[in-house]
């Protein structure tokens, strides 16, 4: 029969309630993060296809406002009007898209910090709780050995 070994004590339960409010956190971190990228990406995609239809609408006015036009100078101004207003458009788009860019980043980096933050503080109770387990094992009274039939022989 095999000795038994001195097991570490792993009944810190005060550090297990500081373990589950880590836990806790980082997987709210993680979550918000997850949801900010999708409602990002959402909100990205959505406003970029409402860019996309409205200049084929307004591409198609200016097509068939062009096949009304009967004199060159006619289609010119028109057509620089056309080309002015979207370039226009196209500036303010990419503004817009930068923006909403420039919040994505913004965002994922604090709620990365604060992820960062929280692996810090999850670093410092497990540092903790390794001390406290240690001191308790010292203060705890050494582990008697009993005499087994195969020592005794």
């Amino acid at each position: 029969m095999l000795p038994k070994w001195p097991k570490p004590n792993f009944s810190n339960w005060a550090f297990a309630e500081r373990e589950d409010e880590l836990e806790e956190r980082t997987f709210a971190g993680m979550q918000r993060l997850n949801k900010t990228a999708w409602d990002r990406a959402e909100k990205t995609l959505d406003d970029h296809m409402t860019f996309v239809s409205h200049r084929l609408h307004e591409d198609f006015e200016c097509a068939k406002a062009l096949a009304d036009c009967r004199m060159p100078d006619e289609a010119l101004t028109m057509l620089q009007s056309f080309y002015t207003r979207m370039a226009d458009e196209y500036q303010a788009h990419l503004r817009h898209q930068m923006d909403l860019f420039r919040d994505t980043v913004n965002e994922g980096i604090e709620t990365a910090e604060e992820l960062g933050e929280t692996a810090l503080e999850t670093a410092t109770e497990l540092s903790k709780a390794a001390e406290e387990t240690i001191e308790e094992e010292k203060q705890a009274p050494a582990p008697t050995r009993r005499r087994t039939k195969s020592t005794s022989a």
